[in-house]
């Protein structure tokens, strides 16, 4: 595969994943983040590893060295990264920004190519948490429907 093929197929997914992220009536809330977990630096593949160890099923891992991939365990899904996008991750390490910020919204669309127009309605709304594990960032979903509050 060559180098123009996967940036090709990392932008595509990164268009999709912000894309189902920010369908309308989903929520993004901050989760902890674990500093020191491991013996050895953490990585997309290291912290792949831990949740296939905990029963998760991956279905996709993208870059090599991996830089995203998506896990899976029943109605739980897991998304781990490390953002390419400095200002994503500048976004992601400040605690006082707004996760759900209206400027952050715009330019997570603007950045892979979408418009609040082309988010559909999310089907089953859902909350998902972002977590830092040592440089590396965990997205994992929850139910928001009012009768799972």
């Amino acid at each position: 595969m060559s180098v123009q093929t996967k940036s090709t197929d990392l932008a595509a997914i990164i268009k999709s994943l912000r894309s189902y992220l920010l369908e309308k009536g989903n929520r993004i809330e901050r989760g902890p983040s674990y500093e020191g977990q491991g013996k050895t630096p953490a990585s997309v593949a290291e912290i792949v590893r831990r949740y296939e160890g905990r029963g998760y099923t991956r279905y996709m891992q993208v870059g090599t060295p991996p830089v995203y991939a998506m896990l899976g365990r029943g109605h739980q899904e897991v998304h781990i990264f490390q953002p390419q996008d400095p200002k994503v991750r500048e976004w992601l390490e400040d605690d006082r920004k707004a996760l759900n910020d209206p400027a952050v919204r715009a330019y997570l669309l603007q950045s892979a190519g979408l418009s609040e127009s082309d988010l559909p309605a999310a089907r089953k709304p859902q909350v998902f948490r972002v977590a830092e594990v040592d440089d590396v960032f965990v997205i994992t979903n929850e139910d928001a429907s009012p009768e799972r509050r």
